[in-house]
């Protein structure tokens, strides 16, 4: 535990951090202290503030968090975690996949992920698929479930509400259910059918409502009102993907910066 100085009748004493300042403090150096992290990485918080977003979601280190579908975050949150807490990578299962090769890399993927990312997660970390007969965790044993930008593929695989009764079964009550997904306008013409990247905020609020889950906070942390969403490409003219016709459309979407996302967080309820 952090001792902070206090002066009381002209004398230096030490006192304690408080818990939330320590999980603040644990945050900070996860996002500006780790060594797992890549420049690129790092490139990407002026868009993604992941320190802000980890605070609102209430992440400690001593928490069990599964990620879905692994990727930017999770070099921070398995810093994170790894002292005091666990960390679980979630993959879809390959079952989902037509492609025997992908069907492959899929079971490689969970024998050997944890291992490939060196000593970043101590021994108190699993890689495991979704969506299978077995849910990945038992019941109630969860303290966070993050989902950055990956609902719109589980909408678009038709597996959206599996995986919202999985989490929920799995998760303590109480436990959080931490979204950040690419934003619709919500008087858009554009579905989730047209497979754009983006879904309406009352969409997803209403999908996770739907799954017990209660709405607790949401956020404009990670929200772009630069993003005009006309992209021909859908969310992926946009960095990081960048998929463009012309240099000219380069410049002027790289300008604009990641896509404007909705950042919400639900609870599964204690009673």
């Amino acid at each position: 535990m952090r001792l902070i100085p206090l002066m009381l009748s002209g004398l230096l004493l030490a006192t304690a951090l408080p818990a939330v300042a320590q999980d603040q403090q644990a945050i900070e150096k996860a996002v500006t202290e780790n060594p797992y992290r890549t420049d690129d990485q790092k490139a990407r918080d002026q868009y993604r503030h992941p320190i802000e977003t980890l605070e609102f979601f209430g992440i400690t280190p001593g928490m069990t968090v599964a990620e879905p579908l692994p990727g930017w975050y999770t070099e921070i949150l398995g810093d994170l975690v790894r002292d005091e807490g666990t960390y679980i990578a979630l993959n879809l299962p390959p079952h989902l996949y037509d492609n025997a090769d992908r069907r492959a890399r899929t079971h490689a993927w969970r024998d050997g992920y944890i291992a490939s990312k060196g000593e970043l997660f101590g021994d108190k970390a699993f890689a495991r698929f979704m969506l299978t007969k077995d849910n990945f965790a038992a019941d109630n044993s969860v303290d966070a479930i993050l989902a950055f930008r990956s609902l719109h593929g589980w909408v678009y695989s038709d597996v959206l509400d599996k995986a919202l009764a999985e989490f929920y079964t799995v998760l303590k009550p109480g436990g959080v259910l931490g979204v950040v997904q690419h934003r619709e306008d919500e008087d858009s013409p554009n579905t989730p059918a047209d497979r754009r990247g983006y879904l309406k905020q009352s969409f997803v609020i209403e999908a996770i409502e739907a799954a017990g889950f209660v709405l607790e906070a949401q956020s404009e942390i990670n929200a772009n009102p630069k993003d005009t969403k006309d992209y021909e490409i859908g969310v992926w003219g946009l960095p990081p993907v960048l998929r463009v016709n012309s240099d000219e459309e380069r410049r002027r979407n790289a300008a604009i910066g990641e896509s404007d996302r909705m950042t919400l967080k639900f609870i599964k309820p204690k009673n």
